[in-house]
């Protein structure tokens, strides 16, 4: 497995969609923060993650930071897990090295990076809605679909309605007889 795998683990195909709603609520998503300098790669998982929370209508845009560092270490681990299978591949199906003073078995150290930087990412992944829990706590302390009270919603309904009234009754006296 090369690079090209990587590439097409770590996400889609890069297209960053524009913004969508939630109820009546746009969602959108941050630029990524200045400075991370993002490779095209973790660039397509930005756009994946970004796409995720706005399908699901979760508010985002201060999220920049978090989703940057999930980024990067989301690459990092599909990497390291890539030369995992590459070296476990090459000895026969076995994860376990031998010393050669001892004949001490032991795991790759590639085993200990990648199980590091998977424990690494769990822990970022709930601070951008990004497990099933933290993505079920915030719509529930969102309410509804997340939608910020309207304080003249009622008014312009109001407004709406009766202009739809008025130009009903004007309709109305064009197309009679007189």
């Amino acid at each position: 497995m090369g690079l090209e795998n990587a590439d097409r683990l770590a996400g889609g195909d890069g297209e960053a969609k524009g913004p969508s709603r939630a109820g009546d609520k746009e969602i959108r998503s941050p630029e990524p923060p200045p400075g991370t300098q993002l490779s095209p790669r973790e660039r397509k998982v930005w756009d994946y993650i970004c796409g995720v929370l706005r399908d699901e209508g979760l508010p985002h845009r201060t999220g920049g930071i978090a989703i940057a560092i999930i980024c990067k270490t989301f690459i990092q681990y599909i990497q390291t897990e890539l030369e995992l299978q590459n070296y476990i591949a090459s000895n026969g199906g076995s994860i376990l090295m031998r010393s050669s003073k001892s004949d001490y078995s032991q795991p790759h150290p590639l085993y200990y990076a990648a199980r590091d930087i998977k424990q690494e990412l769990l822990k970022w992944l709930p601070e951008a809605c990004l497990s099933l829990p933290s993505a079920v706590m915030a719509k529930a302390k969102m309410g509804e679909e997340g939608k910020q009270d309207d304080l003249f919603g009622d008014l312009l309904a109001h407004a709406q309605s009766e202009r739809n009234a008025a130009n009903g009754r004007a309709g109305q006296r064009s197309m009679s007889p007189v």
